[in-house]
């Protein structure tokens, strides 16, 4: 029978250091999935007190819950005016840096490293991405850069996901088969979004008028909850095979907006409401009794209509802060540091990913000229996380690897602690305004 004291000794230990992590980062801009990772390495490597391969088929349902939560949470906070606004750049962005990113490790692994071309190509494309699990927490905490920064970060973290998946399942294939199919790629990336907004922005339009029209499910936040996994599921179902991290976005950002897109409609009923009375025969003083109970109607429905209020987002913030902060302990669990000499390989490797963000984000923002801190916060936040680990697992168990299996999942994961370890050195360093980007030169725009 299992012990249960020592892991509630542990989890325990790890909430009360995940809260203090956060108060750190708030405090320090020191980012609290930095600390974390930290404690899963101490936990695992050095104090050996936690076996990760002892959780088995329990991390693939937790990771797949943290990464669709921490989106769903995320989302909720997004203004969808403003989204709309920034879309086009973001949607740029994502492609150009993933595009860029992957060209780029994939020269450095075929020239430096001497690995063939098509697991250069495999090793791109797993990395293309940036993390949502890291961005999401980072950019929630920063106060000092434009919303349209924020969106366009938090955006691209979930849809580069996306990319990231489509690439490597189809480099995959290429190394399995040998068959090129252009056509289907691209088919399958188009369809992916396509259904993906589409199922998600249904479902979550039709759960939004389901806990308006019932008041008492507005306080059951688990149905929330269980309507986002349950979105999940459907979409990357079979019935579907679309991104169920897309839908869960897309339910988040429905839900969290509305209050404004409750609010639009019931405008246009207050509208037809208003030309009814006016074209009616009723006397002035009633119309003006009618136009004061209008107001009175405006204001209660503007403090009723929305279907997530304060309590709620305080609830799906503190459940995001769980999982956040055991998903980042785990990742620090399975970094494997009995050969060094690969995590020199995935400092090469995530120097160059670092190198080219910066020509991706003058192409899409030089026009716009951001203020230098706003710029510099854009070139650095692209982190890896959870789809690069998950993404060299799949690679790992189809076998194209053989005897150098290991290796590479140690090199991904390289990458991934790194890229974290940088970023947050990084982001100190701007805050302080001791960092202005890799080329100061090419981003240098006028302040304004």
């Amino acid at each position: 029978m299992v012990d249960v004291i020592p892991i509630f000794g542990v989890i325990t230990g790890i909430i009360f250091l995940g809260f203090f992590a956060e108060l750190l980062f708030k405090k320090t801009n020191i980012p609290d999935v930095l600390l974390l990772i930290f404690i899963g390495i101490l936990l695992g490597t050095f104090l050996q007190w936690v076996d990760v391969t002892s959780f088995g088929d329990a991390t693939a349902i937790f990771t797949t819950f943290a990464l669709v939560f921490i989106l769903f949470q995320g989302a909720l906070n997004i203004n969808i005016k403003s989204l709309i606004s920034a879309l086009g750049s973001t949607v740029a962005l994502t492609v150009l840096n993933f595009i860029l990113t992957v060209v780029a490790i994939s020269a450095v692994a075929y020239f430096f490293l001497d690995f063939p071309i098509l697991l250069s190509m495999l090793i791109g494309t797993i990395l293309g991405g940036t993390s949502s699990a890291v961005v999401i927490p980072i950019v929630s905490n920063l106060h000092d850069i434009k919303e349209k920064y924020k969106l366009a970060l938090t955006i691209e973290s979930a849809l580069s996901d996306v990319l990231c998946i489509i690439g490597t399942l189809t480099i995959l294939q290429i190394m399995l088969t040998g068959e090129v199919v252009a056509s289907g790629v691209f088919n399958s990336i188009l369809s992916s979004f396509a259904l993906a907004l589409i199922v998600g922005g249904a479902l979550g339009l039709a759960w939004m008028f389901i806990l308006h029209k019932f008041e008492i499910l507005k306080s059951s936040y688990m149905l929330t909850i269980a309507s986002v996994l349950g979105v999940y599921a459907f979409v990357e179902s079979n019935f579907v095979g679309a991104s169920g991290a897309i839908a869960a976005l897309t339910f988040g950002l429905i839900l969290g907006n509305s209050r404004l897109i409750l609010g639009a409609k019931q405008n246009s009923e207050d509208s037809i409401s208003n030309e009814k009375n006016k074209t009616s025969k009723l006397s002035k003083d009633k119309n003006k009794k009618n136009d004061k109970e209008n107001e009175l109607h405006q204001e209660t429905i503007h403090h009723s209509i929305t279907v997530i209020n304060t309590p709620a987002k305080n609830f799906y913030s503190e459940i995001s802060f769980a999982v956040k902060t055991f998903f980042f302990v785990y990742l620090g669990l399975l970094i494997d540091f009995s050969n060094l000499n690969i995590f020199w390989y995935g400092a090469l490797l995530t120097l160059a990913i670092y190198l080219v963000r910066p020509f991706a984000v003058k192409l899409v923002f030089g026009k716009e000229k951001p203020e230098n801190f706003d710029r510099t916060v854009l070139e650095i936040l692209i982190p890896k996380g959870l789809a690069a680990a998950v993404l060299a697992g799949v690679v790992v168990q189809s076998g194209v690897l053989e005897e150098a299996a290991a290796t590479f999942t140690t090199m991904v994961l390289s990458v991934v602690l790194i890229s974290i370890i940088l970023t947050s050195i990084l982001l100190i360093l701007a805050k302080q305004n001791m960092f202005k980007g890799f080329f100061p030169g090419l981003g240098r725009y006028e302040e304004k």
